[in-house]
C-alpha cells in the first residue's frame, strides 16, 4: 500500500465536467491532495450523485449537456435551502466553484446564486487547491446557525411589511408569496403572487425609499436575500442607458399598480 493510500482522506469533492481530459486532470490534483473524489460528466448525473452522497466542495463546469452548471448549482442550493430550514442552521451550504474560461454570459445568474466562486482557465494545481482550502476553512469557521443569505418562512409570515426601510431584494427559491398593498381608503388589496424563481422587493431598493407593499408567504417558503449594496454595485457597472431603462420600466409598473390598487380598494 502506497503512502498516499495510507493517508486519511479528509474531504470529499464532487467534480463535474464534460471534458474528460480536464476531469482527469482535476481528479489527479485532488487525489494527490488526499481528497476523496467523485466525478460526473453532466449536471443530471451530478444531481443524482449529490442526492446520494455528502460533499465538502463542488467544482463544476458551466457549459455542459443535459443540465448546465448554473442549473446544477440552482438545484444544489434549492435542495440545501430546504435541509437548512429544517435543521435550523445545523447544515452548512456546500461551496461551489465554477470552472470556466469566460463567465460574462452568466454574470447575472452568478450574482443571484451567491456562495459561489469562479476558477478561470487556465489554472495551476496550486491555484485550485488554494481556492478550495480557503473556501473550506471559511465554511468550517462559520457558526452552526449561519445560513448565509438563505431565509425560511412559514405560511402567513411577513417577508416585507409596507412602510419598512428597503435593504434587500429577495429571490424566491421555494414556495409562493403574495404582494398586498393598502389603498388610500385603508383597504388592503392583493396585487399579485410570486412563484419560485421570481424576484420581489426590487422597487424600494431601486428607488431608495420605504416599502410600498407587504409581501406575505402563501406557503412555507425559502428565499435568498440579496443586499441592496450588491445590486447597486452591479447596476453601477452597467451602461447609463441600462439604469435609465430599468428605472423607466419600474416607474411605469409602479404607477399601473397604484391605479389598480385604488380601483380595487374602492370596489371592496
Amino acid at each position: 500500500m502506497t503512502e498516499m493510500n495510507q493517508k486519511k482522506q479528509k474531504y470529499k469533492a464532487l467534480i463535474v465536467d464534460d471534458d474528460k481530459d480536464l476531469l482527469e486532470v482535476l481528479s489527479d490534483i485532488f487525489i494527490n491532495a488526499d481528497f476523496k473524489v467523485v466525478t460526473a460528466t453532466d449536471g443530471v448525473d451530478a444531481s443524482f450523485k449529490f442526492n446520494n452522497e455528502v460533499f465538502d466542495i463542488i467544482l463544476t463546469d458551466i457549459k455542459m449537456p443535459k443540465k448546465d452548471g448554473i442549473k446544477f448549482a440552482q438545484f444544489i442550493q434549492s435542495s440545501e435551502a430546504t435541509k437548512i430550514a429544517k435543521s435550523n442552521g445545523a447544515i452548512k451550504p456546500t461551496p461551489i466553484i465554477f470552472i470556466s474560461a469566460s463567465v460574462e454570459d452568466y454574470r447575472v445568474e452568478l450574482e443571484v446564486l451567491g456562495n459561489v466562486e469562479v476558477l478561470s482557465k487556465p489554472f495551476t494545481p496550486k491555484v485550485v487547491l488554494d481556492k478550495v482550502h480557503s473556501l473550506l476553512e471559511k465554511k468550517n469557521a462559520q457558526a452552526p446557525a449561519s445560513n448565509g443569505n438563505y431565509l425560511s418562512f412559514k405560511a402567513g409570515d411577513y417577508i416585507i411589511k409596507e412602510g419598512e426601510v428597503s435593504s434587500s431584494i429577495f429571490f424566491l427559491k421555494e414556495g409562493a408569496l403574495k404582494v398586498v398593498k393598502t389603498g388610500s381608503n385603508g383597504v388592503s388589496v392583493t396585487v399579485t403572487t410570486i412563484k419560485a424563481g421570481e424576484m420581489v422587493g426590487e422597487m424600494g431598493v431601486l428607488f431608495h425609499r420605504k416599502r410600498t407593499a407587504s409581501v406575505i408567504a402563501l406557503t412555507d417558503s425559502v428565499l435568498i436575500s440579496i443586499p441592496k449594496e450588491k445590486i447597486e454595485s452591479h447596476l453601477e457597472s452597467q451602461p447609463k442607458w441600462f439604469k435609465v431603462f430599468f428605472d423607466t420600466i419600474s416607474t411605469r409598473l409602479e404607477e399601473t399598480t397604484h391605479h389598480l390598487v385604488e380601483e380595487r380598494s374602492r370596489k371592496s
